[in-house]
């Protein structure tokens, strides 16, 4: 079976068709956390979860857990669903490779697992996978779907935009929903956030663009770098006071933090990039940043020098785990991004402002 759209996989979803083993990535990281969030409802009741539902991050992957997860019988519904985020075949070794798809390859039909990739980088190119990726995602199409969520534009998001607030009781011009599409930097839980907010403000009528300019200018690109920025450096105080200034709300740490996050893959970008002896223009190529877009690769080409490949690695993956906590504990969602600025930076205290 060829790699999917997310158009192709929504429909099969809807069919009811449910494979065994599932493989989302792309650069549209939003969009592969918000399907397979999507396909976990739709596979595995929510009273069923705590029995039924496994979850593995690449980090420390646990190849004989895993295994036991696989083999074990739903228990008050039909299927086991196992989730696994960011799985670094890169890094396995031969001998646990081949065990890992043996399993995959002798999964029951109770089974279903969900490979999705949010926090590394599996591509060579603009479009092709390295070769790990490429022969892996091969032997997942054989087994199951591929699915690619590439970045949409803004155009295409102006539709949707429309179409959501249409739903909603609202309209707006296809130029005032591309313009909300771009400030929020063509981040689809960016726009889903701000879409909630002008629904709860207008409630009825047109969206206008003094609508958007006087509720959606919190999530600029300038300050998530900025807050990035600061992060990397272990600079807390001065994380904490932009973090402030940015999140008025509970609701705007979950975009901030997608923001942060969006900023770190470009640092993390950047630095592999100096590293090869790849250049500012080089980076801006390689992975297709539009026009009014480029700042951001320039910037993170700037700033990785000051840093070390390792201390980006661990804001990620510190950063990764805060979003996934953020999404699925009840914690506040301040005191979340605040702990994970306060462990990057090394501090021993709770960080509260």
């Amino acid at each position: 079976m060829p790699v999917l759209t997310d158009k192709a996989l929504a429909s099969k979803i809807k069919s009811g068709k449910i494979d065994s083993l599932y493989l989302f990535y792309g650069r549209d990281i939003n969009a592969v956390e918000s399907y397979t969030k999507r396909l976990i409802s739709k596979i595995m009741p929510k009273e069923a979860e705590d029995l039924n539902l496994h979850r593995f991050t690449g980090k420390d992957f646990d190849f004989i857990q895993f295994s036991d997860s696989a083999q074990a019988c739903p228990m008050f519904c039909e299927r086991t669903v196992i989730v696994i985020n960011d799985l670094y075949i890169n890094d396995f070794k031969k001998s646990d490779f081949d065990f890992f798809k043996d399993i995959l390859n002798d999964l029951d039909e109770t089974v279903t697992v969900i490979i999705y990739i949010t926090g590394i980088d599996v591509y060579r190119s603009k479009t092709a996978l390295n070769k790990d990726w490429a022969s892996f995602s091969k032997f997942c199409e054989k087994k199951g779907s591929v699915v690619e969520f590439k970045l949409k534009t803004a155009s295409e998001l102006a539709a949707l935009i429309s179409s959501k607030l249409s739903k909603a009781g609202l309209s707006i011009s296809y130029n005032n929903a591309a313009y909300l599409a771009q400030i929020s930097l063509c981040n689809l839980s960016v726009i889903n956030n701000e879409l909630s907010k002008l629904i709860f403000y207008k409630q009825s009528g047109e969206i206008t663009k003094e609508d958007i300019d006087l509720l959606c200018v919190l999530k600029t690109e300038a300050d998530s770098f900025k807050l990035a920025s600061e992060i990397v450096s272990k600079n807390a105080d001065a994380a904490f006071l932009i973090l402030k200034d940015l999140c008025r709300k509970p609701e705007d740490y979950i975009a901030a933090l997608s923001s942060v996050n969006g900023a770190f893959v470009d640092i993390y970008r950047a630095k592999l990039a100096r590293e090869t002896g790849a250049t500012e223009q080089n980076l801006i190529d390689d992975f297709s940043y539009p026009a009014n877009l480029q700042f951001r690769a320039k910037n993170a080409y700037r700033l990785c020098r000051k840093h070390t490949l390792s201390d980006i690695r661990r804001c990620l993956s510190v950063l990764s785990e805060a979003d996934f906590a953020l999404k699925s504990k009840r914690t506040p969602p301040d005191i979340i991004f605040q702990k994970a600025i306060a462990k990057i930076a090394g501090t021993d205290n709770d960080a509260v402002y």
